[in-house]
């Protein structure tokens, strides 16, 4: 993921001493941009979502965009986006208070979900004037996981009148790939919109990725849920 990014930043470094003294303005009919962004990812869990917290993740690469009449617009890409869930699970037992006995469960279940992801959406892009434009797509995503952890750990705490008598182990820390066999399924595909911002050949998106596939073996009903923020220059 490292060596991904430093080759999208230095491509942004060039695309940037190319372009700028150009002032790229004009209206083309076929324009890319390059994109480096912030994932806030937290997925859906069937009849479970609590304690979850937000996925920080990052995601890296370029759109395609072509103007098939006036200013509707097809886009497509490719990206390299890391997603996946946070959990914090942090309970209290106090079934035994007659007795001043409670029991404190700790557990961290934290994966991480590297994808290579292709969008295809349709679009609407108009120039405010001419140094400024906004632009609207929705459409879907298709996805393959190709690397990923997932990290666990856990414990117990009991108390008694106030004071820790004990700490037991339930869950040892493990560290596993999460896409080793029945954990997580590798593809993914779902709903996308983004709205833009477009100023000379700088841009702005924001953007809303809702997945529609299971992707746990585990037995769980898992779909990615991811909202993104991210910046680019046009070419």
């Amino acid at each position: 993921m490292r060596t991904i990014l430093k080759i999208f930043l230095l491509a942004f470094l060039l695309i940037y001493v190319s372009f700028e003294a150009a002032g790229q303005t004009q209206k083309k009919r076929f324009t890319s941009d390059v994109h480096l962004g912030l994932n806030f990812a937290q997925m859906d869990i069937e009849g479970a979502n609590m304690y979850k917290e937000l996925k920080l993740g990052m995601q890296v690469g370029a759109n395609f965009n072509y103007k098939i009449f006036s200013n509707i617009q097809v886009q497509t890409g490719i990206f390299v986006t890391k997603r996946g869930l946070k959990q914090h699970i942090d309970r209290l037992d106090t079934s035994n208070t007659a007795a001043e006995v409670v029991v404190r469960g700790d557990s961290v279940f934290n994966t991480a979900a590297d994808y290579i992801q292709v969008p295809l959406c349709i679009g609407y892009e108009v120039y405010l004037n001419s140094h400024l434009a906004v632009n609207i797509n929705a459409g879907l995503y298709v996805a393959y996981g190709f690397k990923g952890k997932h990290r666990q750990q856990g414990y117990a705490e009991t108390i008694i009148n106030g004071k820790v008598d004990g700490t037991a182990i339930t869950l040892p820390y493990s560290e596993t790939n999460t896409f080793d066999f029945k954990r997580w399924n590798r593809f993914d595909y779902g709903g996308i919109a983004k709205v833009g911002l477009i100023y000379d050949i700088y841009t702005i998106n924001c953007g809303y990725e809702y997945g529609l596939h299971n992707v746990s073996d585990e037995g769980r009903n898992l779909k990615n849920r991811n909202v993104f923020v991210s910046l680019g220059f046009r070419f």
